[in-house]
């Protein structure tokens, strides 16, 4: 089997913060993770334990708007970063 790159915990979490930050757009953020979960999912979907899958799978919807606002607000990455979410 192909070794995953799996993004660490810190790594989601400094893609988030530069989200925040304005380091990094949603777009480009949310693309990032959403390669990456395809990735894994295609290679060696038990790579991940399911609290990092929930992060990344979140993280790859950055973008996602509801109207004109973002689904997830600046305060709900926060959260993220926090883990409390």
């Amino acid at each position: 089997m192909t070794e995953v790159p799996v993004p660490t915990r810190q790594e989601l979490v400094d893609l988030l913060q530069a989200v925040l930050d304005g380091g990094s757009s949603r777009l480009a953020a949310a693309e990032w993770a959403a390669e990456m979960q395809e990735n894994i999912e295609s290679e060696d979907p038990e790579a991940v334990d399911p609290e990092m899958w929930h992060l990344l799978r979140l993280a790859a919807t950055l973008d996602v708007k509801s109207g004109e606002a973002y689904l997830h607000s600046e305060n709900d990455i926060r959260e993220w970063i926090a883990g409390r979410k």
